[in-house]
């Protein structure tokens, strides 16, 4: 009975904090990744060398409350970006040139579970 009660304040606890400050669960590209109520932002570094041409950003997952801006940026110019809310599956491929990038993923008020992939390729015309 004890440990049950545990269990229950430890939930309670978690459902409070989630509420109260944001939650965010999961860790891209491996696995999807689960927010309630989360603001925030996350950068991934790319170094795109003279062999790739475009980066593949493959977005998949579902916000009940909240949006997410998913932007490709090269130092402090924006490449390229999308917004997304609501139900959402989509690949978007940004044109680059030789140097470094960093991938922006920033989110508002986001509920729901999102999985993000990534990666730098050459494409044939």
């Amino acid at each position: 009975m004890r440990s049950l009660l545990l269990l229950a304040l430890a939930a309670l606890s978690l459902y409070w904090y989630a509420e109260r400050y944001g939650l965010a669960v999961g860790y891209p590209p491996f696995l999807p990744v689960f927010y309630w109520k989360y603001t925030g932002e996350a950068r991934y570094p790319l170094r795109v060398t003279g062999l790739y041409d475009a980066v593949k950003v493959r977005v998949a997952g579902s916000l009940q409350e909240g949006r997410l801006e998913v932007a490709l940026v090269q130092g402090e110019r924006v490449v390229g970006g999308r917004a997304y809310a609501g139900r959402f599956q989509e690949e978007v491929r940004f044109p680059v040139s030789p140097g470094e990038y960093f991938l922006r993923f920033r989110l508002q008020d986001a509920k729901g579970q999102v999985r993000y992939d990534w990666v730098a390729t050459k494409f044939a015309p």
